[in-house]
């Protein structure tokens, strides 16, 4: 019990800290030393843990990447490729309304590290017609950008839960389709259906005139697509595959030495580097110290059904890890163990796993659109969590149907 009570304190140190405007990377920090000196105060401990952060490869690979991005970001926001893309899309679409929740739900089909500072700049640009608080925009793009987390055959996490539960892994998706229309369904419904626009259309500048060319849609939507096809196709790590789009978007948009040096210095965020580093730290300090395995084995022993058991768990890893894969880690050896090939446990497991993390300060896609849009954490997550909770108490009624 002690440990449930351990995990429970320490999340609460890390939103309250949140709550009071402290750095994420300090927050993480503050979490993971409480973590550490309640759970196993021991140098060994402490070692394996720093040990992982900076020795381990993945760990430069995700600082190094979500750099890369960053710089991307620069790349498509002063060059004006961002209001082109728009503007041309506009003209495609004929509507704002769908245009706000389809840039992060079509960024959202790559996953990559942070990725959702890709689609920040493209809600702030389609949100301008519409009164939107830093909050609710920030909502809208962590919300829609996480539409195809139980869909998309190319999610790490979904890939893992497959191979680890028995499932295949076309019955493990067929089987959440629901989920994500139920998410973009309540997702449209809440955030985007009662938006009224301040301009009207007449007063607003013909989207034809405003675009010399649709080349924008290439330049904005060709390195999302190159990234994809290096990952996917060719087995490039993340990081490579980013440097590689960012250097040929060098070339190919002829910047200036000072633009490169202006994108260097930009990309290079302080705050947010720090944040990501703590959220690893975080997670390393977890693992060395076996919390998760003892609250598991814990609640295997309570008499809880098995099913409730590896919810939980699932749940739970979500929401201290912020990682979808570390959820599925921690509770799909629970689901092999107990219904190898079950595909209903899967899924129960897993959509449980995946509103832990969406609810998890320690999530990297929340910290980056938070940072972007400079809002306030629990006004940001308020909706957040009343949708997701919504989407467990239909999980809940399937279940027991």
């Amino acid at each position: 019990m002690i440990h449930i009570l351990v995990m429970l304190v320490t999340l609460g140190i890390v939103v309250i800290l949140l709550q009071k405007k402290v750095n994420l990377g300090n927050a993480m920090l503050a979490g993971s030393c409480f973590l550490f000196l309640t759970s196993s105060p021991h140098w060994s401990t402490l070692e394996l843990a720093a040990g992982n952060l900076f020795f381990s490869a993945s760990t430069w690979e995700i600082l190094f990447a979500l750099y890369l991005v960053m710089c991307l970001e620069y790349q498509l926001r002063t060059t004006g490729i961002i209001d082109g893309f728009m503007t041309v899309s506009r003209v495609l679409l004929k509507s704002d309304k769908v245009l706000l929740p389809l840039m992060p739900a079509f960024l959202g089909f790559l996953p990559s590290l942070g990725g959702a500072i890709f689609s920040a700049p493209l809600v702030e640009a389609a949100g301008k017609p519409y009164s939107l608080s830093q909050e609710r925009k920030t909502a809208i793009n962590y919300w829609f950008r996480h539409s195809w987390e139980c869909t998309n055959p190319i999610i790490p996490a979904l890939l893992l839960a497959s191979n680890i539960a028995n499932v295949p892994l076309g019955n493990l998706i067929a089987n959440m389709l629901w989920v994500t229309g139920l998410w973009l369904f309540i997702g449209w419904f809440y955030y985007i259906y009662p938006l009224e626009s301040r301009v009207s259309a007449n007063s607003m500048e013909s989207p034809l005139e405003q675009a010399h060319s649709y080349r924008y849609l290439l330049l904005a939507g060709g390195p999302i697509i190159a990234n994809l096809i290096m990952v996917i196709g060719f087995k490039l790590s993340p990081a490579i595959a980013m440097f590689l789009v960012v250097a040929a978007m060098t070339v190919v948009l002829r910047l200036p030495l000072a633009n490169i040096t202006g994108m260097l210095k930009h990309a290079f965020a302080y705050k947010l580097l720090w944040g990501v580093t703590g959220i690893l730290f975080f997670q390393y300090v977890l693992t060395a110290t076996g919390i998760i395995g003892e609250v598991a084995a814990i609640l295997q022993q309570s008499g809880v059904p098995v099913v409730m058991v590896i919810s939980i768990v699932g749940f739970t890893a979500g929401l201290l890890t912020g990682s979808s894969q570390g959820a599925v880690a921690i509770a799909f050896p629970l689901v092999a163990a107990v219904a190898s090939q079950n595909v209903s446990v899967a899924v129960i497991a897993y959509i449980a796993s995946f509103v832990g993390h969406m609810l998890s300060p320690a999530h990297l896609c929340l910290l980056v659109t938070l940072d972007y849009f400079k809002a306030d954490f629990l006004r940001s997550q308020r909706s957040i969590v009343m949708l997701s909770l919504f989407l467990l108490l239909v999980l809940t009624i399937k279940a027991t149907v």
